[in-house]
């Protein structure tokens, strides 16, 4: 038997690999800015509609040969601290001035007049306001001063004092009866009608008293005096059953004075007889009564904020009628349902006939005064008043103390009765995820026009003679007290739509401390501006905002309605670059490739959290470029989110900036208004500050997440080949042969299991060497799975790579041990080389997508 000879050779396999990770394009989008519209705070609700806004009532005058534009001084020229001054435009005997101001702490303004004071002063001076320089009405100035009052009462009925008392300490009573009145007049009022008193109070008491004159009524010689003490301006306030119906007996003396309050009462001689009266039996009764305007001037001082309506003490009228063309005012009426003096009930009062059967008036008040004089009906319920009562009885003295014995007075009823102007909305870019818009609106003045006028002693003539001040014209401008706002879908303003929300349910008190008010911290100074600052707005942009001024005398402006995406710049931009950031340092490095061809879509939050896409991102048409950058322009300043569609980037994602990590995936199609999934960014805001930034948004591809944690360790030891023939050598470590592939895509996000490439493992045998000498040409490795299936791979082939495996399963440990695996030597021939030594030869392991 001839032997082959036999070489002996030490084959060792040293199975090195390599992982090639490929290029991957990520598909997440990186910026430096994170700051994000969370927690915001939700916006007003449209609240229930309250009140209309106070009518616009301008105030337009015309001057004799001089237009009031020429008289106006400028808005706004003065600081309202300092006041605004009055112009003189009519010379007079001497001068007077005028300065308004607005005291915020008192919540009110007022008029402030000074004059030179008149030589040989008879006894005081009166001051007279106009609202059109023509048509003039004497007022108190007395306001802030201390007046005193003389109660001239009937029988015991001196109560006038104790309701005062817990009052105000301005008003100084001091009391006399009626009787005691009659018969010592003098001793109160000088023969010229002047006297220490600012004004003379009856009544108090049911028929004031009684009917007996001179006990109960003034008296011929008394009366006259009274009536001279009322011509120098001095207050003439009637209780209850002064002036009474003279069908009842009356009291004659009183009733001479229904005229200086146009009263029309049933018996009276020297008045209208063609006016005849309705049920004449009936006396209109009542305890509750009514503000016809509660803003007038008589419900301001010293009580402010008096009730719209009241209870009062049981009282009545009897065949005493307020005529509708008077000049009196009426200023309050009993409330229905009326009774008749106590008994059975009905709404309508008695009404006053002319010949042709025309109402010219009506029996229901409670209140009614002219200039200086007043008539009360308190005193039917004899002594006793309601607190309320007792504060309209102080209002009125001073609304009818209009005679002043210094040369300075105050008047706090000239008010502001102008509406602003229609509220102008700016919008302001800032550098948070805030939105600011600036409000701002001009107060219209009202404008009153003031005359004193003063009694002089002439010692030559021995005469008095009339003095006249300067006519001034007064500008009353409160000024913006702040605004009102609300945001609804409705494009229609309405009456309310700014919901304006009043204190109390008081339309003349706007309730400052409503959620819904912004309020101007200095009025006229900071240009009545005020700023809403609301993260809400952006995010209702297809919604209107509704806003209205308020001036600080409450008179409020039309509605400004505006759709808030209107208000906001749309001439920002925005540039997208998109790269594949291989190191995941969130920085484009120069060996890192850009992503052409991606499209990119950009969204807003929405209030209900969900994202809403701009329209004209939403047809990806947007790509990048051969560059990898695109711009989006024509946004408003607003906070943004980048987003790629998954569909249009598999198996890529986005990098943080700045760091190895993954961002945020936000992928929840319910939350998108086009129901596609899509990464999106972190916040992005653009405003003035980031004008046509550029957002880097590095990607990497899902390899990076697959690795090979074990492979088969080769090592096919010594063997003895045959000189002749060839020879399988299995791996003789079986325990070895193993490839582990450990995949954690998925730990990215966990609902994208759709979303990944399945990847396979290539293999790849370099040539066997010994030294620098090639060998073992021809050789192989088979590999042989447990299903015994074979992969078979040479070292002739070794640009070329085999499919090892494909992907079997999704994050978990892909392990796969082999069955076997053994090297091939091919018998020894010209080609093949085989010398004693050590071989070695290298395996490469390769993991890549599918195509």
């Amino acid at each position: 038997m001839k032997w082959m000879p036999k070489f002996l050779l030490i084959l060792v396999l040293i199975g090195n690999f390599i992982v090639n990770v490929s290029s991957v394009a990520a598909t997440d989008i990186n910026t430096a800015v994170t700051t994000s519209l969370e927690n915001e705070n939700d916006f007003l609700n449209s609240l229930k509609e309250s009140q209309a806004s106070l009518p616009d009532r301008r105030e337009l005058f015309t001057q004799k040969n001089q237009t009031l534009t020429s008289l106006m001084q400028p808005l706004n020229q003065l600081r309202q601290s300092e006041g605004i001054t009055s112009t003189t435009i009519k010379k007079g005997d001497f001068e007077l001035h005028g300065n308004y101001s607005f005291d915020d702490i008192a919540d009110s303004g007022s008029v402030k007049l000074n004059w030179d004071k008149l030589p040989n002063l008879a006894d005081g001076y009166k001051v007279e306001r106009s609202t059109d320089s023509e048509k003039w009405e004497e007022i108190s100035s007395n306001y802030g001063k201390k007046v005193k009052i003389l109660n001239v009462y009937p029988n015991d009925a001196k109560y006038l004092k104790a309701w005062m008392a817990p009052i105000t300490d301005l008003i100084e009573v001091d009391e006399v009866s009626l009787e005691e009145f009659n018969k010592n007049y003098k001793d109160y009022i000088e023969d010229d009608g002047s006297s220490i008193y600012d004004g003379l109070y009856f009544g108090s008491a049911d028929s004031n008293g009684g009917w007996v004159t001179g006990v109960n009524d003034l008296t011929d010689k008394s009366q006259p005096v009274v009536a001279k003490f009322a011509d120098t301006g001095r207050s003439i306030i009637l209780g209850h059953d002064t002036i009474a119906t003279a069908g009842q007996g009356g009291h004659p003396w009183f009733n001479k004075f229904a005229p200086k309050l146009d009263l029309w009462v049933k018996g009276l001689q020297n008045q209208n007889n063609d006016y005849t009266m309705g049920a004449n039996t009936i006396w209109l009764s009542g305890t509750k009564v009514k503000f016809i305007d509660p803003n007038g001037d008589l419900a301001q001082y010293p009580n402010k904020g008096l009730p719209e309506e009241m209870t009062i003490k049981p009282t009545h009228t009897v065949d005493q009628y307020y005529l509708y063309n008077s000049d009196a005012i009426r200023w309050m009426v009993f409330l229905p349902t009326f009774t008749n003096n106590g008994s059975g009930s009905f709404n309508e009062p008695d009404y006053l006939y002319d010949n042709q059967g025309r109402k010219v008036g009506d029996d229901n008040w409670y209140l009614i005064t002219k200039n200086n004089y007043a008539m009360i009906q308190t005193g039917h319920t004899t002594g006793a008043c309601t607190d309320d009562e007792a504060k309209i009885i102080a209002n009125t003295i001073y609304y009818t103390s209009t005679l002043n014995t210094s040369n300075s007075g105050i008047d706090p009823k000239a008010k502001d009765n102008v509406a602003p102007d229609k509220p102008n909305l700016t919008s302001n870019d800032t550098n948070n995820n805030k939105f600011d818009l600036t409000i701002k609106s001009q107060d219209n003045p009202s404008y009153y026009y003031y005359q004193v006028t003063g009694n002089v002693n002439d010692k030559t003539t021995n005469k008095t003679i009339p003095k006249y001040s300067d006519v001034i014209q007064q500008q009353v401008l409160s000024d913006i007290k702040g605004y009102f706002y609300a945001i609804d879908s409705n494009h229609n303003p309405g009456t309310n739509a700014a919901n304006v929300k009043y204190k109390d349910s008081d339309p003349s008190k706007v309730d400052t401390s409503a959620a819904n008010f912004l309020k101007v911290t200095q009025p006229n100074t900071n240009g009545n501006s005020a700023t809403l600052t609301n993260d809400q707005l952006l995010k209702n942009s297809k919604n209107y905002i509704h806003v209205v001024a308020v001036d600080r005398d409450n008179n409020i402006s039309t509605v400004q309605t505006t759709k808030i995406s209107d208000l906001v710049l749309s001439n920002r931009s925005v540039k997208v670059k998109v790269w594949m950031d291989s190191n995941y340092n969130g920085i484009i490095d120069t060996n890192e490739k850009i992503k052409a061809n991606i499209p990119i879509h950009i969204f807003k939050k929405n209030t209900d959290d969900s994202y809403e896409e701009l329209q004209q991102t939403s047809n990806s048409t947007i790509k990048t470029g051969n560059d990898g950058t695109c711009s989006v322009n024509n946004l408003q300043s607003n906070t943004y989110y980048v987003g790629l569609k998954i569909s249009d980037c598999r198996a890529m994602f986005p990098t943080v900036s700045g760091g190895k990590s993954i961002s945020q995936l936000i992928n929840n199609k319910v939350n998108t208004i086009s129901h596609d999934n899509y990464f999106l960014t972190t916040a992005i805001i653009v405003n003035k500050d980031n004008d046509n930034r550029t957002v880097n948004l590095g990607l990497i591809d899902q390899l990076g997440f697959i690795s090979i944690t074990k492979l088969p360790q080769l090592n096919f030891g010594i063997s003895l080949i045959p000189y002749a023939g060839s020879i399988s050598l299995p791996n003789p470590n079986k325990d070895e042969n193993t490839l582990t592939i450990e995949d954690n895509r998925t730990s990215l996000q966990t609902d994208l299991s759709d979303y990944f490439v399945p990847y396979k493992v290539n293999i790849q045998l370099s040539a066997f060497k010994q030294g620098k000498e090639k060998g073992l040409q021809g050789s192989s490795i088979t590999l042989t799975f447990p299903n015994e299936n074979t992969v078979t791979v040479s070292s002739e082939q070794a640009d070329k790579q085999l499919l090892l495996t494909q992907q079997l399963s999704q994050n978990t440990e892909d392990i796969t041990k082999f069955k076997n695996i053994s090297l091939n030597v091919p018998q020894k021939s010209i080609a093949t080389i085989i010398k004693p030594g050590t071989y070695t030869a290298t395996m490469t392991y390769e993991i890549e997508d599918t195509p």
